[in-house]
């Protein structure tokens, strides 16, 4: 008898605990927004060739100091006015199938940032451009940190919110409900789209020098952003 009753409560313990185990529906969230930028840096190098290692570096120097006044008046600080990428290495070239040194390359890129606004982008164009300097120029677009943090802060609402509308979906199409969360997994997946990442528009060009830029339009940039959330799920 006491057997007997021994397995019949286990076997309402199982039961019980089987009844308690709760159903889960993982879904991943994803979110997409597109934002005017605020800062604008433009990357100007200066690239000089020469026979001569001296003539190639004083040769730069000459160029690289025409920029640096049209920078300064342009309105930039000597502190807003950062050199990179500074080098100097041989030339050469192919003749015969045989490598040859022709000479040396000098190369060196200023960079300037400020908030963005398509006026004092297209002053800064037009004033580099006709510096005497030459140089190659390269903008890029972005978001100052405030800006980046409300947009981070958006995309990840809308992840939540994209997922808990496919989980809903989810579990109504299999006679389910959502009746909580389990787990938010953010930045530990590998999942698309991923991370926030931002897709920076890049332009490079050169310009004649008595050319004026007159226009310059911007695209958005666009971030985006995913989670992963672990949905309980009941039967309808």
């Amino acid at each position: 008898m006491k057997k007997t009753t021994l397995i019949l409560a286990l076997v309402a313990i199982s039961t019980l605990a089987w009844s308690q185990i709760q159903a889960t529906l993982t879904v991943e969230g994803s979110a997409m927004v597109a934002v005017t930028p605020t800062t604008t840096t433009v990357n100007l190098t200066i690239e000089s060739s020469n026979a001569e290692y001296v003539g190639a570096l004083n040769d730069l120097t000459k160029r690289i100091d025409l920029l640096t006044k049209e920078l300064k008046k342009a309105k930039f600080e000597e502190s807003q006015i950062l050199t990179s990428n500074f080098n100097v290495h041989n030339s050469r070239i192919r003749v015969n199938d045989i490598w040859k040194d022709s000479g040396f390359v000098a190369t060196q890129t200023v960079v300037v940032t400020f908030p963005h606004k398509k006026e004092r982008l297209i002053e800064v164009l037009n004033s580099v451009t006709n510096s005497g300097a030459r140089p190659t120029i390269n903008l890029s677009f972005g978001l100052d940190d405030e800006r980046k943090g409300k947009v981070k802060n958006e995309l990840m609402k809308l992840a939540v919110k994209d997922s808990k509308s496919k989980a809903e979906l989810l579990a109504g199409a299999a006679d389910h409900k959502v009746v909580g969360i389990k787990e938010i997994r953010y930045g530990q997946t590998n999942s698309s789209p991923g991370p926030l990442y931002e897709r920076m528009e890049t332009m490079a060009f050169n310009k004649m020098a008595d050319v004026q830029i007159s226009n310059f339009e911007v695209s958005e940039l666009t971030f985006s952003d995913g989670v992963t959330v672990v949905y309980l799920i009941d039967k309808l």
